[in-house]
């Protein structure tokens, strides 16, 4: 009896180790086969299947990463918002300036011209931060020859301006050219409007100025009277000089045998700075007023 069951228990013992060796062999030659079928490139379906679910699990790990709340940036468009500041950035990385906070910020593609804290356009300040600046026609009337140079012409804008007690009133010049001297060159021309001492609209900035885009006559005063007559300027539409223009020998004679050019303040044509009348050029005894803008 006990040399029975000896004999039963090692052959028990002997079949459950086959056993384990064939259960082990057979998922050995199960992962080969998986491992061949993989990397074969020979093979068909077996092998897109396998490389799609690894491209996939590879998608899905960077989609994870793009969405993780480390993330201190997010882009939308060409602007980049970083969060941890809350700046504006563009797609160049410089920072933009944000109108209506209050703060004069001069950085960016399109630099504030003033920001009054608000974003209403008909205060002085545009929903841009474009400032708007004054123009007018002087009340006096001057000959030719009176100005001297075109500082001292700048000079009589200037002190019209500060007698109404506005602001900043040595920033107003003359629109006047001479020998050397374009008039448009003579200012800082910024993007906002041109306004009338009335508060109308001159035009929408001095771009659409110099291209002849007039909404009103600057016929408005100092004073806010209204004056129909002539201007000198010595100056064309685009802003430049008139060719060969005798200028009143830069404005310094009165001599009536000289000459300058004038234009029309009641004029939304190119009249308005270079009039086409008979006695165009003037003899510089004549008497006309000046235009005069805010330089800002």
């Amino acid at each position: 009896m006990t040399m029975r069951l000896f004999c039963f228990l090692v052959c028990l013992a002997a079949t459950l180790a086959c056993g384990s060796r064939e259960v082990a062999g057979s998922l050995e030659d199960h992962e080969s086969s998986e491992i061949g079928t993989t990397q074969s490139p020979g093979s068909s379906g077996d092998t897109n299947s396998s490389g799609d679910s690894t491209e996939s699990m590879g998608v899905g790990s960077g989609s994870m990463g793009v969405g993780t709340t480390d993330s201190e940036t997010t882009v939308q468009g060409s602007e980049t918002t970083d969060t941890s500041t809350g700046a504006m950035e563009n797609s160049t990385g410089e920072p933009m300036a944000a109108c209506g906070n209050g703060v004069l910020e001069v950085f960016g593609l399109v630099p504030e011209e003033c920001d009054d804290g608000n974003l209403d356009p008909n205060d002085g300040c545009s929903d841009t931060c474009a400032l708007d600046r004054r123009v007018f026609v002087t009340s006096a009337l001057y000959k030719g020859g009176e100005f001297k140079t075109l500082k001292q012409a700048d000079a009589r804008c200037a002190n019209l301006a500060d007698d109404q007690g506005w602001p900043e009133g040595l920033t107003y010049r003359a629109w006047l050219s001479d020998s050397t001297t374009n008039a448009r060159d003579r200012f800082k021309r910024g993007r906002g409007r041109l306004i009338l001492a009335n508060g109308l609209i001159l035009a929408a900035s001095w771009s659409a100025l110099l291209v002849g885009q007039l909404e009103n006559p600057i016929e408005v005063t100092e004073k806010s009277e209204t004056y129909h007559g002539g201007v000198w300027t010595g100056t064309r539409p685009d802003g430049t000089a008139v060719p060969g223009a005798e200028h009143c020998e830069d404005w310094a004679t009165e001599m009536a045998l000289k000459t300058g050019h004038y234009g029309n303040g009641d004029a939304k044509t190119a009249d308005w700075t270079l009039s086409e009348a008979w006695d165009q050029p003037s003899p510089c005894i004549a008497e006309y007023a000046l235009y005069c803008f805010q330089s800002l």
